[in-house]
C-alpha cells in the first residue's frame, strides 16, 4: 500500500512517516501544488496512492478545493483522504464533519498533537478498506471480462452452429458458401467488415478461383476471379497453409483497386485432412490489430467450411458411384433407366421416337479366362470408348452389366442413321484389341428396338432389344437385328416353357431312361448312359432338344442335373445290389455345372456318399466346348473328379474346337465319336478316315473309344474291324425306362451280336 503525507510542517511529516512506515510505502510533500503535481504525473490508468493524509490548513490550497480537484481526476478520484486537524476537533468531532474538507471528499481525520495508536489504527482501517475496494474492483473487472468472453463464446458458438446447419440446407455449393460468409461477418464481437470471399483451388492446384463473395464490388470480383498460388495474401496463405493477417496494404498484400477504401484482412486456409482446399478472406478496418479470439474463431469457421467441402465431395462421389460404372465411367443401369425414361417422355411430348440398342460382346469370357481379369477390364474400357466414339453428344451409352452395353438414340433425323450407327459400332468392335501384348479379335451382337413402334414403355423396349440381341447371336454373331413381332412371340413362348419347366420339376414329371453301351467284341452290355425324359401330362413326351437348352439358359439345369445324377447313381446301386453284373452309368454334365467346379465336386461327393455307389461305377460325360473356355480350370476340376475314382469321357468328340495339345492334358478315360461321323459309315471316305484316325489316336493315348449313333450292322462291322471298343445306338437299343433296361441286363448275360 502507498501513503502520501501533505503538510507544510516538517515535524508532522517526520512523525507520521515513522508511525506509518510499517503499513506501506510512505512519501510526503509540503504543499497542495506539489501534491497535485505528483499525482498528475502518472499514467491515466495508474492510481498514484492508496491514501493521502492532508493538512486541513495548507497555505496554498484550501482543503476543500484540493479534495474537489482530486475527486474530479480519474487518477485520484478513488484515493481516500484523511485530514490532519488541530486539537479542538478531538474535543468536538462535529467540527470535522461540518468543515468544508469533509463535504468535499475527506473520509476521516487525525488530530495534532498525535495519538500514535489512534493515528495508526485509523490509517490501517482505511488502507484495509482501500485494499478491499481494490479487490472488489478487480473481481468486478474479472466478472466483466468473463461476461465479455462468455458473450463472445456464445456468439461465436452460435455462428459455428449456424455454419453447421448450412451444411444440411438443400442449396448449391455457391449458395452454401455465400451463406457461410454472411454468418461469419455478422458476428458482432469482432471488427469484421460485412464483406469477404471464399476461394477454392482448381483441379490442377495452380490457381484459386472465386467461389463465393459477400459485399465485393464488381471490380473486386474481376480482380480476384483467379489468384495464382503464392500471389497476394490469399495465394500465400494457400501455399503456406497458415493463417495470414495484414493490417493494411503491405508487400504481401495486393495494391488497392480503384475506388477501394484502405483496409486490412485475414486470409484463412481451408484445411481438409492436411490438404489445403482453398482460402477464406475477410475484410477489416485499416490498421486493425489482430486478436487471438478472432484467429481461433476464423480457424474454427474454416474447419467447418472444410467439412462442408468434404461432405459435398463425398456426396458427389457417392452420386457418381450410384450412377456411373466405376470401370468404364459410363452410366450404369440405374442412370441408363432414368435417361431412357426421360427420352421416352421427351419423345411423347415432341411426337418423336427413341431407339434402344443392346450390345453384347461375343466370347468375352474367353478373354477373361485366358488373359486374366486385368485384360478383360481393359477390353471393356476400350469397348466403351469405341462405342461412344460412334455416337453424338446427345446420345447415351451405358454399361448395364458384365459385357453388356446399351445405347439410346433420340431426336433422329433419318431412319437410315440407326443402321449406320449400328454398322459403325460393330465395325469398331471388330477391330482387333491390343491386350497383354497380344492382338485379340472380338465381335458384338446387337439387338435394336424403337419407341413407340415396338413398345410403349422402357421395360418393353429392354425386353424387345434383348430378344433381338439373342436372335443376332443365334444367327452368327457380329450382327445387328431389329426387333420383330415374331421375336416377341418366341420370347412369350420361351417364358411359358420356362414356367412349365419349373412346374415340371416341382411335380416330378421327369424320369430317367437308360441306353446301353455294348462291347463291339462280345455284344454284352458293359455300360449305360442316363438320359432325362419329360412326360408332360396332356401333351406326351417332350423332346430333350426343346427343354435341355432352355434349362441351360435359365440355370434350371443345375438342380435338374443334380437330380439326374442322384437318380442314376441310386438306380445303378439298386441293380448292383440286385445281383446284376456291375456296369458303369454315364451322366452328362452341363456347361453351367462344370463351370461351378467347387459346387460340382461337392455335389458328386455328396451323391456318391448318399447313394452308396462306388465311384468306379460312375462316368461323367463332358463336351469339348465346356473344357476349352478355361483349360487350366477344366484340368483342375477333372483331376479332382479322377482322384475320387470317377471316370470321365469326352462326348461329341470332333465337333468342337479342341486342340490335340490341350487334349493330352485332360485326365480322360474314353472318347465318344460323334454320331455325325458314324452316320455314313462305311461308305463316306472322309468319315472313314476321321473315325479310324480317332480310334488309333485314342488307343495310343490309352483311351477307350465309344461310337455313338450306331444304327446298322454295316456300321457295327466296320467299327469292330477297326477295333472300336464300344457302341451306343438304336442298333442295339433305344434309351428305355428302368423296367425294360433291367430286362436288357438279364438278356445281356448270353447275348451275342448276330454278326459275331
Amino acid at each position: 500500500m502507498t501513503i502520501l503525507i501533505v503538510d507544510e510542517r516538517s515535524w508532522v511529516r517526520e512523525e507520521l512517516r515513522i508511525v506509518l512506515q510499517d503499513l506501506g510505502a510512505v512519501a510526503d510533500c509540503d504543499s497542495g501544488a506539489r501534491c497535485l503535481q505528483i499525482c498528475q504525473a502518472v499514467e491515466p490508468t495508474v492510481i498514484p496512492y492508496d491514501l493521502i493524509l492532508m493538512s486541513a490548513t495548507l497555505p496554498d490550497h484550501a482543503a476543500c478545493d484540493l479534495c474537489r480537484i482530486l475527486a474530479q481526476d480519474s487518477r485520484t478520484a478513488s484515493i481516500s483522504v484523511l485530514l490532519i486537524v488541530d486539537e479542538r476537533v478531538r474535543k468536538d468531532e462535529s467540527a470535522f464533519f461540518s468543515c468544508d474538507g469533509f463535504s468535499c471528499g475527506a473520509v476521516d481525520y487525525i488530530t495534532v498533537p498525535f495519538s500514535y495508536p489512534l493515528v495508526k489504527a485509523r490509517v490501517k482501517t482505511h488502507l484495509s478498506l482501500r485494499a478491499a475496494l481494490q479487490r472488489l474492483q478487480e473481481h468486478n473487472t474479472q466478472l466483466q471480462l468473463q461476461k465479455s468472453h462468455l458473450q463472445m463464446a456464445c456468439e461465436t458458438q452460435a455462428a459455428l452452429n449456424k455454419l453447421l446447419e448450412t451444411m444440411l440446407e438443400p442449396l448449391s455449393l455457391q449458395e452454401q458458401l455465400q451463406q457461410v460468409l454472411k454468418v461469419i461477418v455478422s458476428v458482432s464481437c469482432f471488427d469484421l467488415q460485412p464483406k469477404g470471399a471464399i476461394f477454392l483451388s482448381d483441379a490442377e492446384g495452380g490457381e484459386l478461383y472465386l467461389a463465393a463473395a459477400q459485399g465485393l464490388t464488381s471490380t473486386d470480383g474481376q480482380l480476384c476471379a483467379r489468384i495464382p498460388v503464392g500471389y497476394c495474401l490469399c495465394g500465400r496463405a494457400y501455399a503456406s497453409k497458415e493463417l495470414l493477417f495484414a493490417e493494411g496494404v503491405d508487400d504481401r498484400h495486393a495494391p488497392l483497386s480503384p475506388g477501394q477504401e484502405p483496409h486490412g484482412h485475414y486470409c484463412v486456409p481451408i484445411m481438409d485432412r492436411g490438404r489445403c482446399a482453398g482460402v477464406m478472406m475477410l475484410f477489416l478496418p485499416a490498421q486493425h490489430r489482430s486478436r487471438a479470439e478472432e484467429r481461433v474463431f476464423l480457424t474454427a469457421a474454416a474447419h467447418t467450411v472444410a467439412g462442408l467441402l468434404s461432405r459435398r465431395s463425398l456426396e458427389e462421389q457417392l452420386d457418381v458411384q450410384a450412377k456411373f460404372d466405376p470401370l468404364t465411367r459410363l452410366p450404369n443401369r440405374h442412370l441408363f433407366q432414368d435417361r431412357l425414361h426421360q427420352a421416352i417422355t421427351l419423345a411423347i411430348r415432341n411426337r418423336g421416337d427413341v431407339v434402344l440398342m443392346l450390345i453384347d460382346l461375343d466370347r468375352f469370357k474367353l478373354v477373361n479366362d485366358t488373359l486374366g481379369h486385368d485384360a478383360g477390364d481393359q477390353m471393356l474400357q476400350e469397348a466403351g470408348q469405341r462405342i461412344s466414339s460412334c455416337l453424338r453428344t446427345s446420345d447415351t451409352v451405358a454399361r448395364l452389366s458384365g459385357d453388356e452395353f446399351a445405347v439410346i438414340l433420340q431426336q433422329l433425323t433419318s431412319p437410315f442413321y440407326v443402321e449406320l450407327v449400328a454398322r459403325k459400332i460393330l465395325e469398331q468392335l471388330a477391330t482387333p484389341f491390343r491386350l497383354a501384348g497380344e492382338e485379340i479379335s472380338l465381335s458384338g451382337s446387337m439387338g435394336i428396338t424403337t419407341f413407340p413402334h415396338d413398345a410403349a414403355d422402357a421395360e418393353g423396349l429392354l425386353k424387345n432389344a434383348d430378344s433381338a440381341m439373342l436372335q443376332s447371336k443365334k444367327e452368327g454373331r457380329s450382327l445387328f437385328r431389329f426387333f420383330t413381332q415374331q421375336m416377341q412371340d418366341q420370347a412369350l413362348l420361351r417364358m411359358q416353357r420356362e414356367k412349365e419347366l419349373r412346374l415340371a420339376m416341382d411335380r416330378e414329371e421327369f424320369s430317367i431312361h437308360y441306353q446301353p453301351k455294348v462291347s463291339c467284341q462280345t455284344g454284352r452290355i458293359i455300360g449305360m448312359e442316363a438320359l432325362v425324359r419329360w412326360f408332360k401330362p396332356g401333351q406326351g413326351m417332350v423332346s430333350p432338344g426343346d427343354f435341355i437348352p432352355l434349362a441351360e439358359e435359365t440355370g434350371l439345369i443345375v438342380p435338374l442335373g443334380a437330380w439326374i445324377l442322384r437318380s442314376a447313381c441310386r438306380q445303378n446301386k439298386t441293380w448292383i445290389d440286385g445281383g446284376y453284373a456291375p456296369v458303369r452309368v454315364a451322366v452328362n454334365l452341363s456347361a453351367r455345372q462344370f463351370q461351378q467346379s467347387d459346387a460340382l465336386i461337392d455335389m458328386v461327393a455328396s451323391v456318391l456318399a448318399e447313394t452308396g455307389l462306388a465311384p468306379e461305377w460312375l462316368e461323367l460325360e463332358i463336351t469339348e466346348s465346356m473344357v476349352m473356355d478355361n483349360v487350366d480350370q477344366a484340368v483342375a476340376t477333372m483331376q479332382q473328379l479322377q482322384a475320387m475314382g470317377v471316370h470321365i469321357s469326352l462326348d461329341d468328340f470332333g465337333t468342337g474346337y479342341s486342340s490335340l495339345g490341350a487334349l493330352k492334358r485332360f485326365p480322360l478315360h474314353a472318347l465318344k465319336i460323334d454320331r455325325s461321323f458314324v452316320r455314313d459309315l462305311p461308305l463316306d471316305a472322309e468319315d472313314v478316315a476321321i473315325v479310324t484316325a480317332t480310334i488309333s489316336m485314342a488307343h495310343k493315348m490309352n483311351l477307350a473309344v465309344v461310337a455313338e449313333g450306331v444304327e446298322s450292322e454295316e456300321q457295327l462291322l466296320f467299327l469292330r474291324d477297326n477295333e472300336c471298343d464300344e457302341i451306343q445306338g438304336y442298333y442295339y437299343s433305344r434309351p428305355v425306362p428302368v423296367e425294360q433296361f433291367t430286362q436288357l441286363l438279364i438278356n445281356s448275360r448270353q447275348s451275342r451280336f448276330s454278326a459275331c
